[in-house]
């Protein structure tokens, strides 16, 4: 169960650091972003044509309604933050709820597709293992843009903050702020 919550937490993080950088790019971009993921993916999961021509739909359309939610969580919290100042008790109430029933929804969401939906497309073990090749793609993202040198600092790069050292050392991931 705490692997479970450690996944979903970890996909949630995806979410959030991918949704804003995302609706920014181009169609181009996005494209590219989405052919990558599936090559890794299919290649990481060790998908059959038949596996992949039946969980790339699913996955797409899971992907989708998450960002929605996601989004309209993020939505909710920054409303909440900007206007605390002139929003009433039952009003920050209502905002709490909203915001923690979309958080709801979310795990709603991946319990339906990570319980049934993907399992219907792919073996037990597959569905088990998309967790941590979602999260393994994110970080290999990550590395990506440093070595095309988004990551550099002034005179070269720099070994920051969730970066791996040389010796194998993992990521480390920055405590996420409570909402609010």
């Amino acid at each position: 169960m705490k692997s479970r919550v450690t996944y979903i937490i970890i996909a949630v993080l995806f979410l959030f650091t991918t949704s804003g950088t995302l609706l920014a790019q181009s169609q181009e971009q996005i494209e590219k972003f989405n052919e990558e993921r599936k090559v890794y993916f299919t290649e990481k999961l060790e998908l059959t044509d038949s596996e992949a021509l039946a969980f790339w739909p699913l996955y797409e359309d899971f992907q989708n309604r998450k960002m929605k939610l996601v989004e309209d969580e993020r939505n909710t919290w920054m409303y909440a933050h900007k206007n605390a100042d002139n929003l009433s008790d039952k009003e920050i109430l209502e905002t709490l709820e909203k915001g923690f029933t979309l958080k709801d929804k979310q795990q709603e969401l991946e319990r339906e597709y990570y319980q049934e939906k993907f399992l219907d497309a792919l073996p037990a073990k597959k569905v088990l293992k998309l967790g941590k090749v979602e999260w393994d793609f994110r970080r290999h993202l990550i590395h990506k843009l440093r070595d095309e040198g988004k990551g550099k600092g002034k005179g070269g790069q720099t070994k920051g903050a969730g970066r791996p050292s040389d010796d194998g050392e993992a990521l480390s991931m920055s405590p996420v702020p409570c909402p609010l």
